[in-house]
């Protein structure tokens, strides 16, 4: 494999478990919660909502890491004398953590030790309280066990302040990992979508900046950074994972998408429009950080932010030939594609079809961290998921979203992501549907805003006498409506199948429709014929020429009376209200 091809190879494997971490912080959100988004995005994962129970635990034992990508065993580490519960990425004191791959520089991957990037979440989570212990928490584990993994982006926060964590390991160099840790300005809105972004940062300023000690030191070492120039040029993004095509179209762009919808500025989305299409790639061209926000974000306006396919925006693909007659913007893979010697990309939207669960977390400071910490968790595509609400302190996941109910070979209409997945997959070709059940979903979601009101209610009066009891009525209501979330979800799709099956469009005739006398299939339907639009009619003829072309009149007696036969049964006449028996 050449130089070239094998560059793309690689891009392509790192792309393929490409997530989208959108950012808004304490100041910048509707109620003053922290708030941020997470899409675990590859093909191969399949969606179940993850539980660490808390527990103790005796001198000397010890835990088995598996790499969360690969299934691999790496090995073991020491457990610690108690670990919090979580459920999913959020713990019981309101932390959580997301993250997103950069990869970055590839001679720094595959290092030495046991520690990967998704159990480096989830053994922090169970160890940590705070953003700020997380982060000290990572640099211990990295530092003791090694790093493995490639370059990662993490969102580290609490009900209080948000922090982006960027790390990239030493490769066979020596164990450990550099990184480096800002903060996100209250009232401030950022993002992280496989692609290294934090450049500069401040040496002397621990209150929004904290970084490991060789961070510099080691990219002097291995040839990354000159030591004749000042320590605070030094960009940590320009360093480990510089800027490419790729990073600004296929990652970046995503970023782009959520701020230019709520910048204060509104020049902002033509400001770094060249630069996500890929004309301007350079470091000095890249969008900061972090911009002040101009409107208050609510969780579900987040959610319906991860539903973004850049509508409206230079990257909008509902128009041109790939996306069907129906203007959809899926595209199957590969994102890269060539013709002849000239390569082709597809878009990267937020909402992407090979999701395996996506999620907001939702940090209260004004609840106790059992009940103030929500994960609205959905599986599949973000598009199209119901995000249903379930709280730091749970203790135990209702079975539907739990492990080993189906798996990524074997459907189970007990699932829930092969539910979403049903109706997603059913949607991609009809995206002419779409928007009503992202309306529909939204709709749920406020419908949940709603009723946790009086449970949280409840539950907090509770919590003061009798905080497991507590625990408990939320661990039940949260399990119930989610199952039932489930439900619906299969509901919706026997719904999109009668409505929407064989190109037609099927409803009632009303309750006086015919039926057959209860016999012979029952009731009678009406059928209209969709068709393509004109703009699509347009590129068929385009394409065929006269192979399609009729040689006589449509309106002719013979011709109009064997259309007649042919339209059997479907609704043609919409001034008459005549169906075509």
């Amino acid at each position: 494999m050449g130089a070239y091809k094998a560059a793309i190879a690689g891009l392509l494997l790192r792309l393929c478990h490409g997530c989208t971490n959108l950012i808004v912080s304490p100041g910048a959100s509707a109620d003053g919660s922290t708030l941020f988004s997470y899409t675990a995005d590859s093909g191969s994962l399949y969606g179940t909502l993850g539980h660490y129970p808390a527990g103790k635990h005796q001198p000397g034992e010890k835990r088995q890491i598996w790499d969360w990508d690969s299934g691999k065993y790496l090995g073991e580490i020491d457990e610690v004398p108690y670990t919090y519960n979580v459920i999913g990425n959020l713990n019981e004191h309101g932390l959580a953590i997301g993250e997103t791959t950069f990869g970055g520089n590839e001679t720094l991957h595959g290092g030495t030790g046991v520690m990967d990037y998704g159990n480096l979440i989830w053994i922090t989570l169970q160890r940590s309280k705070t953003a700020r212990e997380a982060i000290l928490t990572f640099d211990q584990l990295v530092k003791e066990y090694g790093y493995v993994s490639e370059g990662e982006s993490f969102t580290i926060a609490d009900p209080h302040e948000v922090w982006i964590l960027e790390m990239i390991g030493k490769g066979h160099v020596e164990k450990g990992a550099v990184w480096v840790a800002v903060r996100v300005p209250d009232g401030h809105v950022s993002g992280h979508a496989n692609q290294a972004r934090i450049q500069q940062f401040p040496l002397h300023d621990a209150d929004h900046c904290v970084y490991s000690s060789d961070v510099i030191s080691f990219a002097e070492k291995v040839g990354l950074w000159d030591p004749q120039r000042p320590q605070e040029e030094f960009s940590f993004a320009d360093t480990y994972d510089p800027i490419s095509f790729t990073g600004a179209r296929l990652s970046d762009a995503r970023v782009w998408s959520f701020l230019s919808a709520v910048a204060a500025d509104r020049s902002f989305e033509k400001s770094y429009e060249s630069y996500v299409l890929g004309h301007n790639v350079s470091a000095r061209a890249r969008m900061p950080l972090s911009i002040p926000s101009g409107v208050k974000i609510s969780q579900v306006d987040l959610m319906s932010h991860m539903r973004n396919h850049y509508e409206g925006t230079a990257l909008d693909s509902r128009y041109d030939v790939g996306a069907g007659d129906s203007s959809s913007p899926f595209r199957v893979r590969p994102l890269v594609w060539s013709d002849g010697d000239q390569q082709y990309v597809h878009e990267r939207n937020v909402g992407t079809q090979q999701a395996g669960w996506n999620f907001v977390a939702q940090l209260r400071s004004w609840l106790p961290g059992p009940i103030g910490g929500i994960l609205w968790f959905g599986v599949d595509d973000a598009s199209f998921s119901v995000h249903a609400p379930f709280h730091g302190g749970n203790t135990r996941v209702p079975r539907s979203y739990a492990d080993g109910v189906g798996d990524a070979l074997h459907y189970s209409q007990d699932s829930a992501f092969w539910a979403f997945n049903t109706v997603a997959n059913f949607l991609y070709p009809r995206w002419f549907a779409a928007e009503e059940v992202m309306a529909s979903a939204r709709k749920a979601e406020e419908t949940f805003v709603q009723q946790l009101r009086a449970e949280e209610l409840a539950a907090g009066a509770l919590y003061k006498t009798n905080p497991a009891k507590a625990i408990e009525l939320l661990t039940a209501r949260d399990a119930s409506r989610a199952n039932q979330v489930v439900k619906d979800e299969f509901a919706l799709f026997g719904q999109l199948m009668v409505t929407h099956r064989d190109g037609f469009h099927i409803s009632s005739l009303g309750p006086h429709a015919p039926n057959h006398g209860g016999a012979q299939g029952g009731v009678v339907p009406k059928v209209e014929e969709v068709g393509y639009s004109t703009k699509w009619y347009d590129r068929i003829v385009k394409d065929t020429g006269d192979h399609y072309k009729m040689s006589t009149s449509p309106t002719s007696p013979l011709d109009a009376a064997k259309l007649r036969t042919l339209s059997k049964g479907t609704w043609v006449d919409s001034s008459t209200h005549e169906v075509i028996v």
